[in-house]
């Protein structure tokens, strides 16, 4: 079993302890646990009535069938279980702050944005009703209500914490990586439909995939794998990046499932996307939260979140069996040692916190965010070396977009809740006179709101698309002037967002926060488009 879910079935054991009367009622609470956090809302929901048949009183599993019938959107049984809990501990403040939103969910009132549980409805559209884009709702696929009404709003359980989702260039498929669920599901956005998942976990039987790596650069193990090898394990996917005209998608993993505290090498999958399979897995550093191809398609990037640095990876050959590492990684000003690091919040404790990256249109210089203390870093490619950072984005920068005509870069600010421009060969120019260290330039902002996350350009370059995570929103911003022209409401908590190649389709990923409040859906907003702002 794998260390994380012991650890969480531990705690919920000894919950159970504190609260139910008998061990075998204890066990049953155990066991619901269990299935729950593994998405089994079925077995859950057996294990929690065989535990209330056992102690009708037991505090622990009246509570916890509540959150089961949550996810099936069962909001009559939702109140019933919290009033229960209620009446058995009228002091859980937990059953009094969730029964009240449970109760705006029944009545059809819409919590907050910032709230839990904003699902908004099958054909809402987007303000104001004169701009010059228009977003609709036109489909779903989401894991918190079993029995939709409308016929293109689909439950779907490989949806559990979606954090990214990407197109292929034709327009064919739409790749979203299931962070929780340890899964890609890949959807044909022709007709709004699921076609096939990927399962990201690996056993004995997949060692071929490794080629006998389990680090690169030396990197040690913070944790042990259950089974004393590191390459058995589930990764948790995070965004992705497509290369060689589309035939191979990269997925990093934010960890290997049994990394808690996520101080290890981690990996990337290589999916051949003709046949939506596996070809090859590259062990990362820690915590690779992106990656970005080279315009010719000779070098992966893939930027280490956990501790300040870059690898690069020569694919020049086109065969993932001949992908290879560069012999040195790619440094923003120190290599932070991960020592200690294990039972910190990897949020905070990251260093730079290095995250959007992208190549210049001529593949000579990477540019990269450092989320964590600001600024844009760069790099020569050709020889690895640091050029310096430029200063004035405002804080935490986290996604950067090169426009199609490779003119100016767009990028968000997540904290600040901005969305920012620049002339790209101004930023060049700045960064390589920065002989390797802190150089100012100005940028054009504007509010969008605050947790600006994802952002893409429409494929003509007029408009900017943004997701908007603290308002639960697609924010849409012209290229030009950077106004807002135009909003629409999405699930909570909105964090991925894709166009589609003819720029008809917008996807969101919504997250779930702890597997309970916030979206956990993917949402498909048809666009049509008007005059463009002046």
């Amino acid at each position: 079993m794998f260390l994380l879910l012991a650890l969480a079935t531990a705690l919920a054991t000894a919950l159970a302890q504190d609260q139910c009367a008998t061990p075998e009622a204890s066990f049953d609470y155990t066991e619901g646990f269990r299935s729950q956090r593994g998405n089994d809302t079925e077995n859950a929901l057996a294990s929690y009535t065989r535990c209330l048949e056992k102690d009708p009183n037991c505090v622990a599993c009246q509570y916890e069938i509540g959150w089961s019938y949550w996810t099936r959107s069962e909001w009559d049984q939702v109140i019933a279980a919290w009033e229960r809990t209620l009446v058995l501990q009228p002091g859980n403040g937990a059953a009094i702050e969730w029964l009240a939103k449970a109760r705006q969910n029944k009545t059809g009132s819409v919590p907050t944005a910032g709230g839990s549980g904003l699902h908004v409805a099958i054909g809402t559209t987007s303000s104001p009703a004169d701009a010059p884009v228009q977003l609709e709702l036109i489909g779903r696929f989401q894991n918190y209500n079993a029995n939709p009404s409308s016929a293109t709003d689909h439950h779907d359980t490989d949806i559990y914490s979606p954090k990214s989702a990407r197109f292929l260039g034709d327009g064919t498929r739409v790749y979203v990586n299931s962070l929780e669920g340890l899964k890609t599901v890949v959807y044909d956005p022709r007709d709004i439909s699921k076609v096939h998942t990927i399962v990201h976990t690996f056993g004995e039987e997949d060692a071929a995939l490794f080629q006998g790596l389990t680090t690169v650069y030396d990197y040690p193990y913070m944790r042990t794998s259950p089974s004393g090898d590191p390459n058995q394990f589930s990764g948790k996917p995070v965004e992705s990046a497509l290369s060689h005209n589309d035939r191979y998608l990269w997925v990093p993993y934010y960890r290997r499932e049994f990394d808690v505290g996520a101080g290890s090498p981690s990996a990337v999958s290589i999916i051949d996307t003709q046949t939506n399979e596996i070809v090859r897995v590259l062990p990362t550093g820690p915590i690779p939260k992106y990656v970005a191809i080279s315009p010719d398609n000779t070098w992966a990037a893939i930027t280490h979140w956990g501790d300040n640095t870059v690898a690069m990876v020569d694919i020049s050959s086109g065969d993932p069996a001949q992908f290879t590492y560069r012999d040195e990684r790619l440094v923003v000003e120190r290599i932070l040692s991960q020592q200690g690091l294990t039972g910190s919040n990897r949020d905070s404790a990251c260093g730079s916190c290095l995250r959007g990256t992208t190549f210049t249109p001529d593949g000579d210089t990477l540019l990269v965010a450092r989320m964590g203390d600001g600024g844009i870093a760069g790099f020569d490619v050709d020889s690895g070396t640091y050029l310096g950072t430029v200063d004035g984005p405002r804080p935490t920068p986290r996604h950067l977009v090169v426009s199609p005509d490779g003119q100016t870069l767009f990028f968000t600010s997540n904290r600040s809740g901005t969305v920012s421009r620049a002339p790209l060969s101004d930023l060049v120019s700045a960064l390589r006179g920065a002989d390797g260290g802190h150089v100012d330039m100005e940028f054009r902002s504007t509010s969008v709101g605050g947790g600006a996350r994802t952002l893409e350009v429409s494929p003509d370059g007029r408009y900017l698309f943004t997701a908007v995570n603290g308002r639960s929103q697609i924010v849409v911003v012209d290229a030009n002037t950077l106004e807002v022209v135009a909003k629409v409401r999405t699930d909570s908590f909105t964090v991925g967002l894709a166009v589609s190649p003819d720029g008809s389709q917008v996807w969101t990923t919504s997250q779930g926060r702890s597997t309970r409040g916030g979206g956990n859906s993917v949402c498909v907003y048809g666009v049509t488009y008007g005059v463009p702002t002046e």
